[in-house]
């Protein structure tokens, strides 16, 4: 009898704190659980992973949101507009046709994360509903002039011509235990973890990570190292006056002088190991994107599945080196991790234009102009509106 009360306290308690309130806009509650799987939705769309490190952050961000939609929503309301919930069904069913899935596959995507389809539908109304907001206020919208786009041309040359690394860090006071480290990284072990274990560097509480890094970050010994290197690439021990500095490339924006880039649309797939072999010649006899594709559909790690285009300069040294040359649908790989076995297949090649057409830049300043407004509206919406955090 002892345990049975206990259990039904637990579940009572478990109960409660997903139903925790968390926030109020104008008595309409939100909840922990609301906050969270919101959370889990923000990490979908932006296509990173919600780990551990990264909750708190997430959780925050995604109780902005969630307050930010309450007030757009009641603020639409007072002004006579309203959306239904066809019209929230529709603006579903193109968001999956955008992202090359069938209908009704969001659903699915966001049942085995755990997240309510109410979450997603009610971003989406408050998104439409806001949308006519904007386009009542947009009147007062002042139009870019030929000098702006002018300028914001200039500007984006001038960007490309720089180069940029987004590094994570670990700084280490002695050279025995820095060497230790890097050839733990050899042996797979998690930089996040290394840098938060053994770094000195205020970037340990993150994992190491740093962003992008402004040229007086390191010295420019250091930043000769850095040229050296690309995305997923790690450097050795560099003796500095503070330390020995281990650096990871997380990604790296390489400087851009030409008017055009080539761009690959690159498929990949990924196998479990032990059935590399077993389907190696069936494999090789692929011969354009749309069989690869189909077969791995069928019998590739699901989450692997990708294909899109990429320009080489993202790619990781090695994977750029192996693809370089390769000719067009010929299959490459077994590339071997850990984990699987990859498979890559070059589709096509096109020459993209580096800095746009004027009509575009012309709609990113009005887009520009828009944001200004939405955030200029949402900040007097607020005025108006009781907002209570718990």
């Amino acid at each position: 009898m002892k345990l049975f009360i206990f259990t039904c306290l637990l579940l009572i308690n478990l109960s409660c704190s997903a139903a925790q309130i968390v926030a109020k806009v104008n008595d309409q509650p939100i909840s922990a659980f609301d906050a969270t799987a919101r959370a889990k939705l923000i990490s979908i769309q932006n296509s990173t992973p919600l780990t551990k490190e990264k909750k708190s952050e997430y959780v925050q961000e995604a109780l902005n949101s969630l307050i930010d939609d309450k007030v757009k929503i009641v603020e639409a309301q007072r002004n006579g507009f309203s959306v239904s919930d066809k019209e929230v069904k529709e603006a579903i069913a193109h968001l999956e046709s955008q992202n090359g899935m069938k209908k009704g596959e969001m659903t699915k995507v966001l049942e085995k994360n755990n997240i309510p389809l109410s979450i997603l539908e009610e971003q989406i109304r408050a998104d439409l509903m806001w949308l006519q907001v904007l386009q009542k206020n947009k009147r007062s919208l002042h139009q870019p002039s030929q000098a702006e786009i002018d300028q914001l041309k200039n500007n984006l040359k001038n960007e490309l011509k720089e180069e940029g690394f987004y590094v994570a860090e670990m700084l280490i006071s002695n050279q025995k235990e820095a060497e230790e480290c890097y050839q733990e990284l050899h042996k797979g072990k998690s930089f996040q973890e290394l840098a938060k274990k053994h770094s000195i560097a205020s970037s340990a509480k993150k994992g190491g990570e740093v962003g992008w890094i402004e040229k007086n970050k390191y010295s420019k010994e250091i930043f000769e190292v850095l040229k050296q290197m690309g995305p997923g690439d790690v450097s050795a021990p560099l003796k500095t006056p503070k330390g020995y500095l281990i650096i990871l490339v997380i990604d790296r924006k390489y400087a851009i002088t030409t008017e055009t880039v080539p761009v690959w649309e690159l498929a990949q797939m990924a196998l479990p190991a032990n059935k590399t072999s077993a389907l190696g010649d069936t494999i090789n006899k692929l011969n354009s994107c749309e069989t690869f594709l189909n077969f791995a559909k069928d019998i590739a790690i699901k989450e692997s599945v990708k294909s899109g285009m990429i320009s080489p300069q993202q790619l990781p040294r090695e994977l750029k080196s192996i693809l370089q040359d390769v000719k067009l649908k010929k299959v490459v790989g077994p590339i071997q991790t850990p984990d699987s076995d990859l498979f890559f297949m070059k589709c096509k090649i096109i020459n993209k234009k580096v800095i746009p057409d004027d009509s575009e830049l012309k709609l990113r300043l009005e887009a520009k102009s828009m944001e200004t407004l939405s955030e200029k509206l949402l900040r007097n919406a607020k005025r108006f509106t009781v907002i209570e955090m718990r």
